[in-house]
């Protein structure tokens, strides 16, 4: 008798199986829901890498801890060892991992823990995210709560445009504290090209890739809809976000925006994909039409704030969302139907799904060349915003200076290449690799900037895990039918919008979007329920041991990683306490136990090093206690083991030996800091007078080969300071400099003294020449201006209109010239 073989069944999914009524789910659900509203305005936790951004990140590490040890919990009771989702929940802890690897040879170990800490709050939330999605109410509960915190978001930023304080505020205040500030600060912003809103995020061009994921996910709503008022509710949001989108004046977001629109068709239907063009085309004429009155008013009242056209610009936005509501949720009962029924049921090539993107990008070019020839067309556009696109161009300086940041990334990376630079390292090393004197803590591309810090080792396990998830979900999704389809796609919308405007600018540095993005990631792997996990023969022997581990290391890690958030929190606490003793004048040793006390939860904060050394140092000026000045120097001294790149740490040892007039101590540490920071030009400024007084304490010696070899070195600095200043001079005319770069007139005056006391005269001339300006009130000016006619003198030349002026400002100085004429320097 034959026996039927057995069908092969799917190894069951463990995590987040039918748990809607179980008490986890609803605590971590919950928990999970207040932190996506209340992350946001925190500035979107962003990491500033400065104790001002400090509090609300180790604020979220509770929160992240808290849900760990919950998780832990869970899997105890839950987890084996079965599907591709048991395996991810493993494998996500190498990308802390590689973070606690770079730690090792980190550029700075305060930034460094940071990002480790960060990245297992990320871990966190991406296992939160299989979690919860794997529940279908769960994956709803998620869905409606990126997507409403996203709309709330949008409505926070509109209330600020349109000059309702009150009721901005009044969001505001159910999530922070304003700390007796009139209004969220930066929610609009002004810089060089005019007013731009950023709502939460303080950076438009980050609030930009957000309003892009927001709105492809508003569109998917639309399109899953099935009551025709569902539909009309988040068509209401259409307008409000487009109109919120040019408002930021981003051009990345404006090029952007496209691309993320041409990948994400490629995941739809062609159904979807001309719904998606209808919806996107009404409600972008709709946002242009309405665009310059709400631009003219909105700038108008964040001058002057007046009711009454707060009320009309919002009656033009509502009146316009209305319209285009109406229009999409029509065209979505009526039209969609057609389309799916008549029309689209004879399109049966392979292919068809991509047509349309192709015809898109055909529309996109044609676009492209109405917008950026002399066509007219952007004259329809409010001046401010006509200027921003019509400025799009591959040599504009946005463009330029992150080209330039890019290539500066690859050379750190040359010099770290396998495990980085550590977590933070651009931002404390991008000074020694610049190719020119801008200031930028952030790379500008996500990708470029992980690389720095992990290297190439925690970079491609970054890179294959993302790259394996979004591989295997797509490769899923085309085989599913609709309902599954629909069932997570949203997630993968947020993922890649964020991902890919990434790539331009620093949005992941806002803790919040990176969060978004680990969650859509656990998302996507909550699909892989039916797929074998890696090893499993092996580790079937092991069936007991392996949930037991992984739970016990959940736990483990969870109550650790909650006492450190703790520590972080409370030194952050004592910090602000000392600041607000001082300013209360409480004694001095009152205030630096305070600040031991921070120290001690968190040793080698700078920002801590530098309050106590500021107060040590203040009282020390006061009391003249020596005692007061070693206890800094040692501060100091102890912060440098640490943080060796920090400009802090130099500076004051600087300062100190040249108070001291150990000029040798002070050449070897400014040598340092001319390493570190070859484009400061007040290291140069320091250093050239260092070689001065070396030089000249050898001359007063008797001992002219000493005499020569510092200031020859001297002269060797000022040379490649003109070196450096003529380099600039290459950079395209579009490129802004940065900071600025060139002989001072103190660097003038020490090299054209050095000339002149070594009889190279019309050297010493032309380096005086630098530091001679009009201020001829300025002392410094004077004695610029004395020894360069005194140079010219002994040149046989002078300089009758500068001797006419300085004699006029200070007679005296004819007297002073003739001296240094008669002086003799051998």
């Amino acid at each position: 008798m034959k026996h039927k073989a057995k069908k092969k069944t799917s190894p069951p999914s463990t995590i987040g199986n039918n748990d809607s009524h179980s008490i986890t789910f609803w605590i971590i659900t919950g928990i999970t829901v207040l932190f996506l509203f209340w992350a946001p305005f925190q500035r979107g936790l962003f990491n500033g890498y400065n104790v001002d951004f400090d509090r609300a990140i180790y604020s979220s590490f509770v929160w992240a801890a808290i849900l760990l040890v919950i998780i832990s919990i869970y899997l105890f009771f839950n987890y084996k060892y079965r599907n591709l989702q048991d395996f991810f929940v493993i494998s996500i802890w190498l990308v802390p991992l590689s973070f606690l690897i770079s730690l090792v040879g980190a550029a700075s170990h305060y930034f460094a823990v940071n990002m480790l800490y960060l990245h297992i709050m990320y871990a966190v939330f991406f296992i939160l995210g299989i979690y919860l999605s794997n529940n279908r109410l769960g994956n709803l509960i998620m869905q409606y709560t990126l997507l409403i915190s996203g709309y709330l978001i949008v409505l926070f930023g509109m209330l600020n445009w349109l000059g309702n304080l009150k009721f901005a505020n009044g969001i505001a205040g159910l999530f922070t504290n304003l700390n007796g500030l009139p209004a969220y600060k930066h929610a609009v912003m002004s810089d060089s090209n005019g007013l731009r809103l950023t709502s939460v995020f303080q950076y438009a061009n980050t609030y930009s890739a957000y309003l892009i994921a927001i709105l492809f996910g508003c569109v998917f709503f639309i399109f899953k809809s099935r009551k025709w008022y569902s539909a009309f509710l988040h068509a209401l949001m259409l307008v409000p976000i487009l109109v919120s989108f040019m408002l930021t004046l981003s051009r990345g977001g404006l090029v952007i925006l496209p691309i993320v629109l041409l990948v994400l068709l490629l995941f739809f239907s062609v159904q979807r994909q001309i719904m998606m063009l209808i919806y996107m085309g009404l409600s972008s004429v709709a946002a242009l039409l309405i665009l310059e009155k709400i631009t003219e008013i909105g700038s108008a009242l964040q001058k002057q704030p007046d009711l009454s056209s707060s009320l009309q610009a919002w009656g033009i936005m509502v009146a316009a969302s209305v319209i285009v509501s109406g229009l999409v949720s029509v065209l979505h009962c009526r039209l969609g139907p057609v389309l799916e029924n008549k029309l689209l049921g004879r399109i049966k090539f392979r292919y068809a799904s991509i047509v349309l993107p192709i015809g898109a990008v055909v529309l996109g070019t044609l676009a492209i060349v109405i917008l950026f020839t002399d066509t007219g067309a952007t004259k329809l556009l409010p001046e401010n915003i006509r200027v921003r696109i019509e400025n799009i161009n591959f040599q504009q300086h946005s463009v330029l200076e992150r080209a330039t940041f890019y290539t500066d990334s690859l050379k750190l990376v040359k010099d770290y290449p396998v495990f980085g630079a550590g977590g933070g390292g651009w931002a404390a090393l991008y000074e020694k690799y610049q190719n020119n004197p801008y200031t930028s803590r952030q790379a500008h591309n996500f990708f470029l900037q992980y690389l720095v810090e992990v290297g190439i080792v925690g970079f491609l396990i970054f890179i294959l895990l993302v790259g394996w998830i979004l591989y295997k979900y797509s490769r899923n999704y085309f085989k599913s039918d609709q309902q599954d389809k629909d069932s997570k796609v949203f997630f993968l919308i947020l993922l890649l919008s964020l991902l890919i405007h990434s790539i331009i600018d620093f949005n992941l540095s806002y803790a919040f979007l990176a969060i978004v993005i680990f969650i859509c990631l656990g998302v996507l792997v909550s699909n892989f329920d039916k797929i074998k996990a890696p090893f499993i023969d092996r580790l079937n022997k092991m069936d007991r041991l392996v949930p037991r581990v992984v739970s016990g290391g959940t736990f483990v890690l969870g109550l650790t990683f909650f006492i450190l958030a703790v520590k972080l929190l409370s030194g952050n606490s004592y910090y602000h306490q000392a600041i607000a003793q001082a300013q209360e004048g409480k004694p001095y040793t009152e205030v630096i136990a305070t600040v031991d006390k921070a120290l001690s939860m968190q040793p080698n904060h700078p920002d801590y090093v530098d309050l106590k050394q500021d107060i040590l140092m203040q009282v020390y000026q006061q009391l003249n206690d020596p005692s007061l000045e070693e206890q800094a120097v040692d501060l100091i001294k102890e912060f440098r083991k640490s943080e060796p790149y920090h400009r802090l740490g130099l500076q004051f040892q600087l300062n100190y030996f040249v108070k001291q007039r150990n000029f040798s101590d002070a050449h070897s540490v400014n040598i340092e800091g001319l390493e570190i920071f070859p484009w400061d030009i007040d290291l140069y400024q320091s250093q050239i007078h260092i070689l001065y007084e070396l030089g000249n304490q050898a001359r007063e010696a008797k001992n002219k080969a000493a005499t020569d070899q510092y200031w020859n070195e001297a002269i060797e600095w000022y040379n490649i300071v003109l070196a450096r200043t003529k380099q600039l001079e290459s950079l395209p005319e579009e490129q802004l400099q940065g900071r600025e770069f060139n002989v001072t007139p103190t660097i003038a005056l020490y090299i054209g003294q050095i000339y002149y006391m070594k009889g190279d005269y019309s050297n010493a001339a032309s380096a005086l020449k630098y530091g001679v300006t009009d201020k001829l009130d300025d002392p410094l000016v004077q004695t610029i201006a004395r020894w360069y006619l005194a140079a010219l003198n002994k040149e046989g030349a002078n300089d009758a209109d500068l001797r006419e002026r300085l004699l006029n400002m200070n007679p005296q100085e004819a007297q002073k010239v003739e001296e240094l004429l008669k002086m003799n320097f051998d």
